[in-house]
């Protein structure tokens, strides 16, 4: 198990580009977040992994909702959102999603390029900056976003969360910008980018 992915590493089939985003995200879910600690956004992470390989939620308030959304997530709807959100609230149930999303999202591919699991990223210190964001606006998403309701947008209540999803993205598929450049080559083409993302989307029952 390695603390992070090392660009100079001969046996690490990833550009410098790429694990310099996967270090920047990693670094950014040890750290408090909006409305959760680093050391409960660890934990989030740590529940995640321990969801994924068949094990039981974290016993905690937030310890089964995490579980569905790392392991069932196409079966989320709203009724299951708005208990979720009773719960442990509408922004912070955002931002856990966030959390989970990111560390599945790199912990996928980190093992389809066969580098062994990365150690969690300690938690650090500090005080959640609990920002609000008031332009965000329930309409037709399950919950309130920052603009129309579409992938991009989706973690918008929160905006830490959002920019490094869109950092992410840019990391280890394209750049919102790159999205609207049916040409573009990165890594693969376009095509062979999107069928791989399709086909990734149909595996796992993706409504989008």
């Amino acid at each position: 198990m390695t603390t992070t992915p090392d660009a100079e590493d001969p046996s690490i089939a990833l550009p410098k580009r790429t694990v310099d985003g996967i270090n920047r995200v990693r670094s950014h879910l040890g750290a408090p977040g909006t409305w959760w600690s680093g050391s409960e956004r660890v934990a989030m992470l740590a529940a995640t992994r321990t969801a994924i390989a068949g094990g039981e939620p974290a016993d905690a308030a937030w310890g089964p909702i995490a579980h569905r959304v790392a392991t069932a997530a196409h079966t989320i709807d709203q009724a299951i959102v708005d208990e979720a959100t009773a719960t442990i609230g509408v922004a912070p149930y955002v931002e856990l999603v966030g959390v989970i999303s990111k560390g599945a999202a790199i912990d996928t591919a980190i093992r389809g390029v066969g580098i062994d699991e990365l150690a969690l990223p300690e938690p650090q210190p500090g005080e959640p900056s609990r920002t609000e964001v008031p332009e965000a606006k329930k309409r037709s998403a399950f919950v309130p976003m920052n603009g129309p309701a579409y992938p991009p947008a989706a973690l918008s209540l929160v905006e830490a969360e959002s920019t490094m999803l869109a950092d992410l993205s840019d990391t280890l598929y394209l750049s919102y910008d790159e999205m609207a450049e049916p040409a573009i080559v990165k890594g693969l083409p376009r095509h062979q980018l999107e069928l791989v993302a399709a086909r990734t989307s149909l595996i796992n029952d993706c409504f989008y």
